[in-house]
């Protein structure tokens, strides 16, 4: 469990193709809390705002509670399962059409995003709420917190899609992708203004089971 008391980030944490710099991240702008301030879309290769650990045993959970207040519908922060960005999941707030906060669920399986808008959630006012995911082998769950317990999110999503095997991609003979680094989960901000709206977080746990 960390939970984000220490001046600089953890060693178990790594993030994507940009270093843990303040510009984007700080340990100490607000005291026991990670802000992540919004970065660019999955499809760029530059400039994600991406705080993620290892996944170490194919059955366990990951958990986050989260603090965020989305502007408008480019502004999006939550957790993902990730393995690189052409695939992953991703449970998060974001602004509906009218401007009020919403969580919802989206998907990459090789390049091809879907947004899950069935299963969401209205959040009103409230703005700290808790989430979580749980691998159970070939099955990945999502989880929900805000404030009366945790219930399940949608239905169990193909977590074969965050394998090696999955990531490895051809184009004929060309090699277009190859899998070798392992899956992910952690902590994801968009602002796809370019502004860094930002989220806090004040706690994220990892268990193997």
């Amino acid at each position: 469990m960390d939970d984000f008391a220490h001046s600089e980030l953890a060693p178990h944490w790594s993030t994507l193709r940009r270093p843990a710099t303040p510009d984007w991240l700080s340990l100490t702008e607000r005291p026991s809390h990670l802000r992540v301030r919004g970065g660019r879309s999955p499809q760029s290769v530059i400039g994600p705002s991406l705080v993620a650990r290892r996944v170490t045993a194919a059955r366990c959970s990951f958990e986050a509670t989260m603090e965020y207040r989305p502007r408008g519908f480019q502004h999006l922060a939550g957790i993902t399962a990730c393995y690189n960005t052409r695939n992953w999941y991703y449970l998060y707030v974001t602004a509906d059409d009218d401007g009020s906060a919403v969580v919802r669920r989206a998907a990459r399986d090789r390049g091809r995003t879907t947004v899950d808008t069935t299963h969401q959630t209205a959040l009103g006012d409230l703005a700290r709420l808790h989430l979580g995911l749980d691998l159970d082998g070939p099955a990945l769950r999502f989880r929900l917190d805000t404030g009366d317990g945790w219930q399940s999110f949608g239905p169990a999503l193909d977590a074969t899609v965050l394998s090696d095997e999955h990531a490895e991609e051809f184009d004929g003979d060309q090699i277009r992708s190859l899998g070798f680094t392992g899956a992910f989960v952690g902590l994801w901000v968009w602002d796809l203004n370019g502004h860094g709206h930002h989220s806090d977080f004040d706690r994220a746990t990892y268990l193997t089971t």
